[in-house]
């Protein structure tokens, strides 16, 4: 079987990147990728010379039919179209949405090249580029949540969502997210989809609480090249 190339990620990380599904152990060219990211529908073994296993998780698709509108309350959780912020507002909320990344978690990242990915993904989801919306909530002058959406026609889908440490558990999270499935209510969107990792019991459990279910599972496996790590 042939690697896919991921020109966005080989260029970011200066690395050679690439993907492969396999629903079995086959023979595959490496190609010469200094990583190659392993998508499994079960989990088997892998032995390709020359790459080591670096990091493995569980990512979770949840889903949930929307039907009805929730009572928010006003002033509390506001649209960033309507009240502009800068990205450096979002930043270290954007760093604890990605706490459970792989991008975080398998070190041959690095935490620098971590963050720096979570930067361009704000940037790019208040350009519009990347969510078609951002809401949030802060207090004194400091975001303490927030949440961006964007659409593939009906099915709307959660790109990053955070509550900061110390403001957890005091119902922001569910605000937000109440929030967002109005948003993709008033925009013909019959479904919202959260994907996270199956290690991340909290938001698990959270988005189980709020009537999600889990759609679909895959696993995702790195394996780095012996001389790129």
């Amino acid at each position: 079987m042939k690697i896919n190339f991921l020109p966005w990620d080989s260029d970011f990380f200066s690395k050679k990147i690439g993907d492969i599904t396999l629903d079995q152990e086959e023979p595959v060219d490496t190609e010469n990728y200094d990583l190659i990211v392993v998508k499994q529908l079960s989990d088997f073994l892998i032995d390709w010379e020359g790459y080591d296993l670096s990091f493995k998780e569980t990512k979770v698709n949840f889903i949930k039919p929307l039907d009805h509108l929730h009572n928010i309350g006003s002033g509390l959780v506001k649209d960033s179209d309507n009240e502009e912020k800068e990205e450096d507002f979002f930043k270290e909320l954007a760093y604890e949405s990605g706490k459970m990344s792989r991008f975080l978690l398998d070190k041959s990242f690095g935490e620098a090249k971590f963050k720096e990915l979570y930067d361009r993904w704000v940037i790019n989801s208040l350009n519009k580029k990347f969510a078609v919306k951002t809401f949030y909530i802060e207090e004194s002058g400091k975001a303490i949540g927030f949440v961006t959406v964007q659409k593939y026609d009906d099915l709307g889908k959660i790109g990053l969502i955070a509550t900061h440490p110390e403001y957890q558990g005091k119902g922001f999270g569910r605000k937000l997210l109440q929030t967002a499935e109005n948003f993709c209510l008033d925009n013909g969107m019959t479904h919202l989809e959260i994907p996270t990792q199956k290690e991340n019991i909290q938001a698990c459990s959270f988005y189980k609480k709020q009537g999600y279910e889990i759609k679909d599972e895959i696993i995702i496996k790195h394996y780095w090249k012996n001389d790129s790590l």
